[in-house]
Formats: structure tokens, sequence, C-alpha cells
């Protein structure tokens, strides 16, 4: 399924994504829209955006577990490309960035940013704001007002 067709994702969609990514014991960091939205910064977003380590491990894990979605395209998808990749987009009942980098930074630069954040009681490995910030140094458009909105908590928490 193209971009065009895919629905926007939903929060059921994301947590039951996490919900499996967690009971399979697979490394990653929720980033982009939906990351926001688990610090209270809330903007409209149409795909769930997950970091991932660079390894084939990791990609044939991830793969299984795209495997649940209904149209099966992550059938398509080959562990080898974490290693020689940056970014996989998974268009199938909704999209799902595949990230290896983010704005440069790949999983192992962001550990030391990782934060566990309850979204409706489920724990979600995610990026504290610091961390987020680093994935929103590019000049998209929606990133340059995602830097201004994660700046502006980040002083806001640090004048509290």
């Amino acid at each position: 399924m193209s971009d065009q067709y895919a629905r926007p994702a939903t929060l059921e969609d994301l947590k039951r994504l996490i919900k499996s990514l967690n009971e399979q014991k697979v490394d990653y960091f929720l980033i982009g829209g939906y990351a926001l939205y688990a610090h209270g910064i809330y903007r409209a977003t149409v795909d769930i955006d997950f970091l991932f380590p660079s390894t084939e491990e990791t990609g044939r894990k991830v793969k299984e577990i795209l495997m649940l979605l209904p149209d099966k395209a992550a059938k398509d998808i080959d562990p080898a490309w974490f290693k020689d990749t940056e970014t996989i987009r998974l268009a199938d009942e909704f999209v799902v960035d595949i990230m290896l980098r983010a704005a440069g930074n790949s999983y192992d630069n962001l550990k030391k940013y990782m934060e566990i954040i309850e979204i409706e009681g489920l724990p979600v490995k995610t990026l504290n704001l610091e961390g987020l910030l680093l994935t929103k140094k590019t000049p998209r458009e929606k990133d340059l007002i995602d830097r201004y909105q994660i700046e502006k908590a980040l002083k806001k928490f640090n004048d509290s």
C-alpha cells in the first residue's frame, strides 16, 4: 500500500506496536510526533516513528512484529537493510517510519537520553526532551516547529 492510501496512525495503533516491541524485548525509541505527545506536546501526526539499533537481528525482530499489520507490507523488508540504510518507510494500513538514524544520530548515540514514559499505562521507551531535540535538527519545516515547541518546554521546565 502506498502512503497516499494508508490511513493516519491512531493511538491504538501505537499502543499495539509498543506492546509487541516490549513483549519481544526489542530495543527502540519512539520519536517523532507521538514521542512529543508522550511529553505533552501536541501536534497532528499521521505516522509512527521509531529509532532502532542498526543490526540485522533487530531487523528480523522488527519485521516479525510488523508482519502483524493487516497488509503484510513488512514481507518486503530485508533485515540486512538495518545495517545499510537510514530510514525504511513502511506503508501498510498506516505508515511506520523505521529509522536507524535521526538527524544523523544513531540509537547508540542517543541512549544516554532514554526515558520511559507511560501512555495509558503502557511503558514506552522514548527520549527525553534534550534527546528529541537532537532528532529534530533538520531543515524540514515541521522539525523547525517541533524544535521551537521542545525548546519552549525545556525553558519552562528549567525555569521552574
